[in-house]
């Protein structure tokens, strides 16, 4: 080995040594930037009810690891150039610019000198010692940073139980309102292959179901999403007919009476009947051909279709009808009258299958839609909504109690009860109507009472705004329904205060669900 070779082979040492020492550097910044990353994300992401417990601690042990290890071997691999580094070791281990020089000297025509300078250098070079003049340290700055940003990391791992809780919450909402989306398409996929449907009834279904989807993807909040079950739960709910049961069971009960009678014109019927194939009933009745009977056969079935009619004659008197008809027809031996009039009853039999199919399909829909609407509501904290059905309970207790001990005696400040002047009187003879339709804000004032003070005559005073009439003063103290100059507050001024107070309760989960929809059409029929 040549002089400069042992001279470069020692300086590829040195080198080496160099990236080792740049590699723990940039990995202690790293993990401290990996730290202020997790912070940062993890903060905002709990700030926001998007981070789990278990997943904040993944964010923050996938940025710990993957940060000191990308920057330390980014640090290590980094190309360092060799007369750049002899500078710096002539610096640090205090050679005198004799490394860079044999270096730059390399190559250059044959002179002693060189070659003194060169043994030099390496002579130099020999007598370093790397592990004392070079040792692996950190930066105490960087450790103290890292150490810092550590525990503020874990003080929110520590403290952000509730945080995390909300998240847990949010993320419930989600995977509800998801579950949700996903019965929705079914009740589609199942609505498009009901063949007892018609198009007309499919296509108003979808309609409905398709808007409640498309809401729940575009706000899948708590509130949104069990606002949009609910209201579809009710518009599917008004497509339905309440005599559909009835209507089912007076056909299906028929159907088997008719199905019992082998042999008779109307088995097939009967069957399909009994079944609840109302539709495929239809069917069969319309390929009877009337024509084809023999006498006995149209006197049977000339009695079926009496024994029908009478059954459905409160449950579907048009049909009842249209069989009586036949069935006369029949009798009177009019076998064209008695067919035209059967193929009707085979029509109106099928309308009202499809009716009933569609009766029955709505209100299928509106029991998923209000039963999703409780499971919104139950994921968004299924252990707060029982405890506010728990506290309304007792409160209705209370309440009563406090009603029983209210008659016994009137309040202070009052002065003497009696039946004629009673405030709960007064509320009772002109409570709020509910279900009002929108003037669009403009109506005739109405005069609301403002009842005392519960304390009686010592309670606080408020100050109130003028009603807006030049002269009226409102909020002047106690006073009686029947005096007066009583005080008076259109309840347009305090609206919003009652509303924002009521979509608190509801986004919190403290009003229980068989409530809600009392409560929201309450509000809604209050609205200025």
């Amino acid at each position: 080995m040549t002089t400069f070779d042992e001279l470069a082979h020692i300086l590829s040492n040195w080198q080496r040594r160099l990236r080792l020492q740049r590699t723990l550097s940039w990995s202690l910044r790293g993990l401290a930037l990996g730290f202020a990353v997790g912070l940062i994300l993890g903060t905002v992401g709990i700030l926001q009810a998007r981070l789990l417990r278990i997943e904040f601690l993944t964010l923050i042990a996938a940025l710990t690891v993957i940060m000191p290890l990308l920057a330390g071997l980014i640090a290590y691999l980094l190309p360092i150039e060799r007369v750049k580094a002899a500078r710096t070791f002539d610096r640090v281990f205090h050679l005198n610019e004799r490394i860079s020089t044999a270096l730059e000297m390399h190559g250059k025509p044959f002179h002693p000198m060189l070659q003194q300078q060169l043994d030099d250098a390496l002579s130099s070079a020999r007598n370093v010692n790397p592990s004392r003049d070079l040792p692996l340290k950190f930066n105490w700055r960087e450790v103290v940073l890292a150490l810092l940003l550590a525990g503020l990391l874990a003080l929110v791992w520590f403290r952000g139980e509730e945080w995390f809780q909300a998240a847990q919450r949010v993320r419930n909402v989600e995977e509800a309102v998801a579950e949700q989306q996903q019965q929705i398409e079914e009740l589609l996929t199942e609505i498009n292959s009901n063949e007892a449907l018609t198009e007309e009834q499919k296509e108003t279904l979808s309609e409905t179901l398709e808007q409640a989807l498309n809401e729940l993807e575009q706000n899948p909040s708590m509130e949104s999403s069990v606002s949009v079950l609910t209201s579809t739960g009710e518009q599917l709910q008004a497509m339905s007919d309440p005599q559909t049961a009835q209507t089912t069971q007076a056909l299906q009960q028929t159907g088997q009476e008719l199905a019992a009678q082998e042999g008779s014109p109307l088995e097939g019927v009967g069957e399909e009947l009994a079944d609840g194939n109302f539709v495929n009933a239809a069917a069969e009745m319309a390929n009877i051909d009337v024509s084809q009977l023999d006498a006995g056969e149209a006197q049977q079935l000339s009695d079926q279709l009496e024994q029908m009619a009478d059954a459905l004659e409160t449950t579907n008197p048009e049909l009842a009808e249209k069989l009586n008809e036949a069935a006369e027809a029949l009798q009177r031996g009019d076998y064209d009258a008695a067919q035209r009039a059967l193929d009707e009853a085979a029509q109106e039999m099928m309308e009202t299958g499809q009716q009933v199919a569609f009766s029955q399909q709505a209100d299928q829909a509106a029991q998923e839609m209000q039963q999703g609407a409780g499971q919104v509501m139950a994921a968004s904290g299924g252990q707060q909504g029982q405890q506010g059905q728990a506290q309304a309970g007792q409160q209705g207790e209370n309440g009563q109690s406090g009603q029983n001990s209210g008659n016994a005696g009137s309040g202070s400040g009052s002065g003497e009860a009696d039946d004629s002047s009673s405030p709960g009187d007064e509320a009772g003879s002109s409570p709020i109507e509910q279900g009002a339709v929108s003037d669009g804000g403009e109506s005739t004032y109405e005069q609301i009472y403002a009842p005392q003070f519960v304390g009686g005559e010592n309670g606080e005073s408020l100050g109130l705004p003028s009603s807006g009439e030049e002269g009226d003063t409102i909020g002047q103290g106690p006073t009686t329904p029947s005096e007066d100059g009583e005080s008076l507050v259109p309840y347009t001024e305090v609206y919003s205060q009652y509303e924002t107070v009521n979509q608190e309760a509801i986004e919190n989960g403290d009003v229980p669900f068989e409530f809600l929809q009392i409560i929201r059409n309450y509000f809604d029929s209050l609205e200025p």
